[in-house]
């Protein structure tokens, strides 16, 4: 499961936390990676990275919003490396507020960084795949999509949408060889969470909150979900396509 010699991984959110892990452990495994940040220097930082471990990898800064910047570095990217074999679309944006209190403006940057963001990555790199006659997508959803807490509504609006996308992509694209499948991280210690919990009023309090939902007792690290798109990428999973993994210590079965 771990040989991806010759594979190539285009990854969005690759300037820190769960999207950094994963370009490392595929760059570890023999891809060669492309990672797309809005942050480009944190994206710059993910592939010096890589390049110390004796991979290859491009940085790209872009915002996934922006549909004709995704489309050139797709592109830039198939041109350098031959081909995509795997888009890990992760990036994200989030907002706490309450549902009515949310305004139309943050509503709108959720909804275009997290579904229209990530519909355009699939948009533009499904031909490339086409023209291989293979590929594999791996969207990041959330568990938010099927339980949430207050002042989420449109963070968990949109995660619970790309569970629909990926299933609807997952049928399309079947046929042409290109399986589309969804991974749903728990509480993933990363930059996103630890903002998440110092917002908090008593940010102790809030993170014990949160640990006592998980059977385990632990936060996951952002390898543990890199293993889990690395095997939803692997020829372990061939015959997966539609479907949704969630490595969460539990939290789920916890409710």
């Amino acid at each position: 499961m771990g040989n991806f010699s010759g594979n190539v991984l285009f990854v969005t959110g690759g300037g820190a936390g769960i999207g950094r892990a994963t370009a490392q452990l595929f760059a570890r495994d023999g891809a060669r990676v492309a990672v797309v940040d809005m942050n480009e220097p944190a994206a710059q930082e993910t592939v010096r990275l890589i390049g110390e471990q004796g991979g290859e990898a491009l940085a790209f800064g872009v915002d996934i919003s922006d549909g004709p910047a995704v489309a050139a570095a797709l592109a830039t990217t198939a041109q350098r490396f031959g081909r995509i074999d795997v888009l890990f679309a992760n990036a994200a944006a989030q907002i706490n507020t309450l549902g009515a209190e949310t305004t139309e403006e943050d509503w709108d940057r959720v909804n275009d960084v997290n579904l229209r963001g990530t519909w355009l990555c699939c948009k533009h790199v499904i031909p490339i795949m086409q023209r291989q006659g293979s590929g594999c997508i791996v969207i990041t959803s959330s568990g938010h999509a099927f339980y949430t807490y207050p002042k989420y509504a449109a963070y968990a609006a949109t995660k619970a949408g790309l569970l629909g996308l990926t299933r609807a992509l997952a049928i399309d694209y079947a046929p042409d060889g290109i399986r589309v499948n969804c991974i749903i991280p728990g509480a993933t210690d990363t930059p996103m969470l630890r903002l998440h919990i110092n917002a908090s009023p008593d940010p102790k309090a809030e993170e014990q909150r949160i640990l006592a939902k998980i059977p385990t007792g632990r936060f996951a690290q952002p390898d543990d979900i890199a293993k889990g798109v690395r095997f939803f990428a692997s020829d372990d999973a061939a015959y997966v396509t539609g479907a949704w993994l969630a490595v969460d210590g539990g939290l789920m079965a916890h409710g």
